[in-house]
C-alpha cells in the first residue's frame, strides 16, 4: 500500500497541502498547552490539578464547537467541490451563529459558577479554588474562540489551511509572552499566578480571531461576505444545516462529555494522578497532531472528491489515509513506550510521584496510539468526510459510553487500578471501534452525496 501511496502524486500533494499546516497548527496549540502546563508546574500540584480540571470544562465546550464546525466542514468541502459558493457562504453564516450562541452559554456558566463546575470533579478545596480563579477569567475569551473555530475550520475545508496556521503561530507567541508576564509578574506586570495564565489566553484568542478576520476581508476568497449577509436568515437552508450538523454535534458533545467523565474517574485516583494526567496528555497531544492533520486533510479531500462525483477515487484515497494514520500510530506509539522520560525532562518541577505516574501514563498512551490514530482518520476523515454522520455518531458514542467508561470505572472503583491501568482499560473502546467500523468502510457504505 505504501508504494501505491508514494506513487499517487495527487493524493500525496493534496494530503501534504492540507495536513502539514493542520499538523503545524495543532502542534502549536499543543505546544502552547504544554507551555502553560510547564509554567503552572512552578506554582505547585494544586495549581496544576486546578487548571487541568478547569480545562476539562473548556474541553467539553470546545468539542461542542468542534462538532458544529466539523459538521459544517462536510458541507463546506462538498459545496466547494461542486463550486456552489453561495452555499459555502451560507454555511459559514450558520456555523458562526451557532458557535457564538454556544460560546455565550459557556461564558455565563464559567464566569458565574466556576466553583460548582470544578467541584464536579473533586472535593479538594485548594484545587477548586485554583481552578475557579483560572476559569472565571479565561471564560472572557470564549466568544472569540467560537468565532475562530468557525472561521478556521471553514478556511481549511475550502483548501486554505495556511491562514489558520499563521493565526495560531502568531497567537502562540502572544500567549507565551503574556503568560510569562502575568503569571510571574515580569516587565512591570502584576504576578497573578493561575489568573495570569488565563489573561495570556485571552490576549492570544483575540489575536487569533483578528488575524483570521483580516485574512478574509483582505483577500476576499470563497468565504468573503458582507457583514449584513452574516445576519441574513434562510429558513430552508437553516433546516438543511441543522439536519446535517446535528448528528456530528451530538456525537462530539456526548463524546467530549465522556472525556469529562474519564477525567472525573482519573481524579478519583488522587491529586497526584490528576496532575500526572495533565502532564501526560499535554505531551501526548503534541505527538497526536499527525492524526489531526491526516484526519482533517482526509475529510476535505474525500468531501471534495464526492462533491465532484468521483466516488471510486474517494474510496481509494480513504484506504490510503487509513494506512497513513495507522502507520503513524505505530511509529509514535513506539516512541512513547520506549523513551517517555525524554519528554518529562521539560517539567523539572514535578514531584517524584507525579513524574512516575506521568511516565507510566505515557507508555499506556503509546500502546493505544495505532488504534487511536486509525480511528481518528476513520471517524473524522472517512465517515464524516463522506457524509456518513449518523454511523459516525453511533460508532463513537456506543464505544465510549458502553465500552470505555464502564471498563475504566470498574477498574478504578472496584479494583483500585493506578492511572496507567485506567488508561489502558478506557482504551478498549478503540479496539472495538476498529473492529466494527472497518467493514463498513470496505463496503463503501460511508459515501453519501450531500451537494
Amino acid at each position: 500500500m505504501w508504494r501505491k501511496i508514494i506513487k499517487d502524486k495527487e493524493f500525496t500533494s493534496s494530503m501534504t497541502k492540507i495536513a502539514v499546516p493542520v499538523m503545524l497548527q495543532s502542534l502549536i496549540t499543543s505546544s502552547l498547552n504544554t507551555l502553560d502546563t510547564f509554567m503552572i508546574t512552578k506554582l505547585g500540584t494544586n495549581s496544576i490539578a486546578g487548571v487541568g480540571l478547569a480545562n476539562q470544562i473548556f474541553f467539553f465546550y470546545s468539542f461542542i464547537l468542534f462538532g458544529i464546525n466539523t459538521g459544517a466542514s462536510i458541507l463546506f468541502a462538498q459545496f466547494y467541490g461542486a463550486n456552489e459558493l453561495d452555499r459555502v457562504k451560507k454555511t459559514l453564516n450558520y456555523s458562526l451563529k451557532f458557535s457564538i450562541a454556544v460560546s455565550i452559554i459557556f461564558n455565563i456558566l464559567a464566569y458565574f459558577i466556576p466553583e460548582y463546575l470544578i467541584s464536579l470533579f473533586t472535593n479538594d478545596a485548594a484545587v477548586i479554588t485554583e481552578g475557579a480563579k483560572y476559569m472565571r477569567v479565561v471564560s472572557l475569551s470564549y466568544i472569540v474562540t467560537g468565532m475562530s473555530f468557525a472561521i478556521g475550520i471553514a478556511m481549511r475545508s475550502t483548501g486554505n489551511a495556511r491562514s489558520p496556521f499563521i493565526a495560531s503561530f502568531v497567537s502562540f507567541f502572544v500567549n507565551a509572552f503574556f503568560n510569562y508576564c502575568f503569571i510571574f509578574g515580569k516587565f512591570g506586570f502584576p504576578a497573578l499566578g493561575v489568573k495570569g495564565a488565563a489573561v495570556g489566553t485571552i490576549f492570544a484568542r483575540f489575536t487569533e480571531c483578528f488575524v483570521l478576520i483580516y485574512v478574509i476581508r483582505r483577500y476576499r476568497g470563497p468565504l468573503y461576505a458582507k457583514v449584513k449577509d452574516l445576519f441574513s436568515i434562510d429558513k430552508d437552508f437553516r433546516k438543511y444545516f441543522v439536519r446535517v450538523v446535528t448528528p456530528v454535534t451530538i456525537e462530539e458533545t456526548l463524546w467530549s462529555l465522556a472525556q469529562v467523565v474519564y477525567g472525573a474517574i482519573y481524579a478519583k485516583i488522587g491529586v497526584e494522578a490528576t496532575a500526572a494526567i495533565q502532564v501526560a496528555q499535554a505531551i501526548s497531544n503534541m505527538l497526536y497532531v499527525i492524526a489531526r492533520g491526516v484526519s482533517s486533510a482526509s475529510a476535505v479531500i474525500l468531501g471534495i472528491k464526492i462533491g465532484e462525483n468521483k466516488l471510486d477515487r474517494a474510496h481509494d484515497m480513504a484506504l490510503k489515509s487509513l494506512t497513513v494514520g495507522f502507520s503513524s500510530g505505530v511509529l509514535l506509539g513506539s516512541i512513547l513506550i520506549f523513551i517517555p522520560h525524554i519528554f518529562l525532562r521539560v517539567f523539572p518541577d514535578l514531584t517524584p510521584g507525579v513524574r512516575e505516574s506521568a511516565r507510566l501514563a505515557l507508555m499506556a498512551f503509546g500502546l493505544t496510539y495505532p488504534f487511536r490514530m486509525y480511528n481518528s482518520v476513520s471517524i473524522v476523515g472517512v465517515f464524516r468526510g463522506g457524509g456518513d454522520v449518523k454511523y459516525s455518531m453511533f460508532l463513537e458514542l456506543f464505544c465510549s459510553w458502553f465500552v470505555g467508561i464502564p471498563c475504566a470505572a470498574i477498574g478504578v472503583v472496584f479494583f483500585g487500578v493506578p492511572l496507567w491501568g485506567a488508561l489502558l482499560l478506557s482504551s478498549i473502546d478503540e479496539v472495538v471501534k476498529l473492529a466494527i467500523g472497518t467493514p463498513r468502510i470496505l463496503k463503501k457504505k460511508w459515501i453519501k452525496r450531500l451537494a
